[in-house]
């Protein structure tokens, strides 16, 4: 395992605290003050570099090698410095030939999908990880970054195989063609599985990671032992449990598994899933950006933790004048014995009742705010 020289011990301590709650042996809840985001996403418009997604990744190296330095003198929290080669959710669609859309300082997005006739699905082929889209980019990145740095490097923003699917033919035509098409659906699904497996194995190849180990999910190190892939599934949220349990869970399952397990990203609500989660192979966490939706998190987390599956909860910063209770009701819900939480900070928004608003903030006051009130309202239990 890669391991920056300077930060060899914080990351060793960091990954040890994390490990005790996969085995839900922890007291308290690792907690990460996430300032250290490699999305632009929250950001002031003036601290973001113009020339951040190029394809020389100079100026993405040197952003986050910035606020990794800035995080590690401010903080002794769970989080494990690593550089993240970042060009948006699209990039495996875009090998696909889904067109990559790059907007002044903001997180490249996927253009409308390039299907409109489900008999265009038999001529998908798979993306090429040397010539295809953003590919060739990310792998440029990968190596740029070990020849600066020893800090791990992770794989690129894993969007899982439904939201691929779904960005190369759309949400209207997904949920008519599971319904009228439902084999051509399982083929797609399969062909974009088969390649994202691929395409994970390339990236870790290339940084010198471990099949089963060195990955990071938002941010946030799965230790050893407990799988080396992560993915973003944000869509589960608008499927009913049928349909995601018939086309989805099987190749989610294929992804975990051929790389020894991990976990699945979401943000909202998605407890009509939880038998899914369950029935999942090869599931160790989830990573959930709860939306201050506490009350539904909390049953997420609870169903999770009697299988032994940790839950990471999450958000973006919440309001000044909420940190307090927000952080009160998160504990007395959830507990701490099996938990993680992350707290990302992003100064120019704020969460209050369920929605994100316009701010401008200072970012380390509002992280060192959420970091006393973690440390105020978490108190040691057992689930």
């Amino acid at each position: 395992m890669l391991t920056s020289t300077r930060y060899r011990d914080r990351s060793l301590a960091a990954e040890e605290t994390i490990r005790a709650a996969f085995r839900f042996e922890n007291e308290t809840a690792p907690y990460l003050i996430y300032d250290a985001n490699y999305w632009l996403f929250g950001d002031l418009l003036e601290n973001i570099p113009p020339d951040y997604c190029d394809a020389d990744p100079t100026s993405l190296i040197d952003y986050q090698t910035a606020k990794i330095e800035r995080h590690v003198t401010e903080y002794d929290d769970a989080y494990i410095p690593f550089l993240m080669p970042w060009y948006g959710t699209g990039v495996l669609a875009s090998g696909f030939g889904v067109n990559a859309v790059f907007q002044d300082r903001m997180d490249p997005a996927v253009d409308l999908p390039p299907i409109s006739d489900v008999g265009q699905l038999k001529d998908l082929r798979p993306p090429n990880p040397e010539e295809d889209g953003l590919m060739p980019r990310v792998l440029n990145a990968i190596r740029t970054m070990r020849k600066r740095s020893d800090l791990p490097v992770g794989v690129t923003d894993c969007q899982g195989p439904l939201t691929t699917a779904l960005q190369i033919i759309g949400y209207d035509k997904m949920c008519y063609w599971m319904h009228d098409y439902p084999q051509a659906i399982h083929d797609l699904m399969q062909t974009v599985t088969d390649a994202l497996i691929r395409w994970v194995r390339v990236q870790k190849e290339v940084a010198g990671q471990s099949m089963e180990d060195d990955a990071y999910v938002l941010g946030i190190k799965i230790p050893g032992g407990y799988g080396g892939v992560w993915m973003s599934d944000d869509d589960c949220v608008i499927f009913g449990p049928e349909l995601y349990r018939k086309f989805v869970v099987p190749y989610n399952s294929q992804l975990l598994t051929a790389f020894g397990g991990g976990s699945i990203h979401y943000c909202g609500t998605a407890t009509q899933h939880i038998e899914n989660y369950l029935k999942t192979e090869g599931l160790t966490a989830i990573h959930n950006l709860n939306l201050d939706n506490l009350h539904e998190a909390a049953k997420m987390r609870h169903a999770l933790a009697e299988n032994g599956i940790v839950y990471m909860t999450a958000d973006f910063n919440v309001a000044d004048d909420y940190i307090d209770e927000y952080y009160r009701k998160l504990f007395a819900k959830m507990g701490t014995q099996g938990l993680i939480v992350a707290a990302y900070i992003a100064p120019a928004i704020t969460l209050c009742d369920g929605k994100y608003n316009d701010a401008k903030r200072d970012p380390g006051q509002t992280g060192k705010a959420i970091e006393q009130a973690i440390r105020k309202f978490q108190k040691p239990q057992t689930f």
